[in-house]
């Protein structure tokens, strides 16, 4: 893990009371041996990218940084679609370092973060960290299996074991929090869980190839080259299908590998200068202006429209 690669960092300086919370974010390469048997797909794998990230802040700063994570964490989850969520929180286990006094303290600043932000939880007692309690965060997919994500965990035992302090405004030293938090966790395994979640129909902003561009005819190859180039300047994700098949064909080929939109341009598309707009789900949305469309299409990629 890459916690205590943070913790070196944040022990290379001296930090005063208004220097903090520092926030280390670290998009690492991790390791782990599984077995064989246990690897699965991009779920269970032996080498990945996990979004983790660590605050170190004072006691009375605790509440505003859980705060503003769980806000956070709700908008990401919610813009990929992930609206059931589960929440535990896991208290102290039998074996565990730090005394009582600071185990309630942790508990209880997570438990009332949770109830200020209104998010229902679970107590799921004895299953903390030995240096911590901590937050799980469930979402559930297509089919209502629950995968677990994110987590928010509380440490005052590394940044004890690593010797790290800041100043206090009375010049004393004392020692900050850590924070331990991750949104998405395993990068692959979020992957494979938002795959099966769509069931590989990303929402537009999120799509490989955001438009297909299907010429008829050989007619319309130029206009069709000139749609793809609008497509590009406006940082749209665009493939432009100039294969000598039947329309149909291509439709469908567009079709089953999930393209939300998909333009047909024949000689009376480009005639007029319009586009016959076909969409994943909806079906034929019929002839649209140039401008039109693509103004709209922009709107819904910048606003991760779902």
């Amino acid at each position: 893990m890459n916690c205590p690669s943070h913790c070196l960092i944040y022990g290379n300086g001296r930090h005063s009371y208004r220097d903090l919370p520092i926030r280390y974010a670290d998009f690492g390469r991790l390791h782990r041996y599984e077995r064989s048997g246990v690897t699965h797909g991009l779920t269970r794998v032996r080498t990945f990218c996990q979004d983790d990230a660590h605050i170190y802040c004072t006691p009375d700063q605790m509440k505003e940084e859980m705060a503003s994570f769980l806000a956070f964490i709700k908008n990401v989850y919610h813009t990929f679609g992930f609206d059931e969520l589960r929440v535990n929180l896991s208290t102290r286990p039998e074996s565990r370092l730090g005394s009582d006094e600071i185990w309630d303290h942790a508990e209880g600043a997570l438990a009332a973060a949770l109830n200020e932000a209104e998010m229902p939880f679970n107590i799921n007692p004895g299953d903390g960290a030995f240096y911590g309690p901590k937050i799980d965060f469930q979402v559930l997919d297509a089919l209502r299996r629950p995968w677990q994500l994110g987590t928010l965990q509380v440490d005052y035992s590394m940044p004890s074991r690593f010797g790290l302090i800041y100043v206090k405004p009375d010049g004393t030293e004392a020692q900050p929090v850590m924070l331990h938090r991750a949104i998405l966790g395993s990068l692959e395994r979020f992957m494979g869980i938002l795959i099966e979640h769509c069931a590989g129909a990303f929402p537009t902003w999120l799509a490989p190839v955001q438009v297909a561009v299907l010429p008829i005819t050989d007619r319309a190859h130029d206009y069709a080259r000139s749609i793809r180039d609008k497509a590009l300047d406006l940082g749209i994700r665009v493939e432009l299908d100039l294969r000598n098949e039947k329309i149909n064909a291509k439709i469908r080929d567009a079709q089953l590998s999930k393209v939300p939109y998909m333009l047909v341009l024949g000689d009376r598309e480009a005639a007029a200068g319009t586009l016959s707009v076909r969409h994943r789900h909806r079906g034929d949305l019929g002839a649209q202006p140039l401008d039109g469309f693509f103004d709209g299409l922009v709107q819904e990629i910048r606003s991760r429209a779902r």
